[in-house]
């Protein structure tokens, strides 16, 4: 199977040079050979990230993530500031998020039970040899949502890991807005904000195995409320950025297999075969449209639209789209190797096989 799919990244990555001194480490980091450069490329990229924030001149930061020509370029940047912001030696605060997804369905309006159950979660983890640290977690007041998590800039974080005085400040500054799920189905992150001494360290991005189920069921009671029916799918512990990036991308994941399930449902009460087109937008959106194979069934085009980031590995993505599919037995699939101009114009699977395009189940193309 083809897991290299020749779909267009129409992402609008920079093409023009621009002289910032973050974006010559991170160039020189993805390009070096040699585990030396690789060394000093590193180093340089996290001592210039750390300077700027420590002297709260951001700007050469933003402006080297909005102009990474690629997105290993991107990447690298992203993870080198997750690197900074991190507790670099025992005297700064570690913070952590664990981001938990919530699929709610609800007639109505809801707000959801949002206090942190500290307790049940550190029983969860209870087995492990970072137990003591876990313990001594100062929590926010209760789950954040994602909107929350991403107006805290790098500068802020990164004045906040100075001493255990100044994260509580950012703490206690947090706005706690109400969870809500609206009314029909939806697809939400949130996230439980904390901070430790360095010593939590080992537990961030520790994969959960054993611990994940125990610790969905803590979710699952925390989050219950009459009038509402909630999945949840909790993510391991991770530093704040990662959290949010991760936590985002499990929402789209989440929410692209539920609309799929049920798309495909509906078009089978209908006929007899589903057909799907996969294409990307030339704004760098990801379409998955839904019909019949055939035109004389032709219904009204389903699509889920995924807003593609710098950091995202577009094959990834679609690779799990097409194991979704083929566990859901459709495989009337047209992958179109040029971008449609926008959602409205995307073709229905009748339309598709006439493009230029493949089925990437089996990886023909012309």
């Amino acid at each position: 199977m083809d897991t290299h799919h020749r779909l267009p990244d129409t992402r609008p990555y920079p093409t023009d040079a621009v002289k910032n001194e973050l974006l010559i480490h991170a160039r020189h980091l993805t390009e070096s050979t040699s585990k030396a450069q690789t060394t000093l490329a590193q180093e340089s990229l996290h001592s210039s990230i750390a300077q700027m924030l420590a002297q709260n001149h951001y700007t050469a930061l933003s402006v080297a993530l909005s102009m990474a020509s690629t997105a290993s370029i991107y990447n690298t940047l992203w993870q080198s500031l997750i690197e900074v912001l991190q507790a670099q030696k025992s005297s700064e605060v570690q913070w952590l998020a664990l981001p938990v997804i919530v699929v709610g369905g609800s007639q109505q309006y809801i707000v959801l039970p949002a206090d942190i159950p500290a307790d049940a979660i550190s029983h969860v983890f209870r087995q492990q040899s970072w137990i003591d640290a876990w313990k001594s977690i100062t929590w926010a007041k209760q789950l954040i949502d994602a909107d929350t998590l991403t107006d805290i800039k790098a500068s802020q974080w990164f004045k906040a890991k100075q001493s255990m005085t100044k994260a509580q400040q950012l703490l206690d500054a947090l706005a706690t807005p109400a969870l809500t799920l609206a009314s029909g189905q939806s697809v939400q992150v949130f996230y439980a904000l904390g901070f430790a001494d360095s010593s939590i360290q080992p537990a961030l991005g520790a994969p959960l195995g054993a611990m994940a189920l125990p610790l969905m069921q803590v979710w699952q009671e925390k989050l219950a409320v009459k009038g509402a029916t909630l999945f949840t799918n909790p993510l391991p512990p991770l530093p704040p950025l990662a959290a949010m990036h991760e936590g985002n991308a499990m929402r789209l994941r989440m929410a692209c297999d539920v609309f799929t399930a049920n798309a495909i449902r509906a078009i089978r009460l209908q006929s007899p075969r589903v057909g799907v087109v996969i294409a990307t937008t030339a704004h760098g959106q990801l379409l998955f449209g839904f019909n019949a194979t055939d035109s004389a069934f032709e219904l009204q085009q389903q699509v889920f639209t995924w807003p593609l980031t710098p950091a995202d590995d577009l094959d990834v993505i679609v690779q799990n789209f097409i194991d979704l599919l083929a566990e859901c037995q459709v495989e009337n699939i047209r992958l179109l190797h040029e971008p449609v101009d926008n959602i409205s114009l995307l073709p229905n699977y009748a339309r598709a096989i006439n493009m230029a395009g493949h089925n990437p189940l089996f990886n023909m193309s012309h």
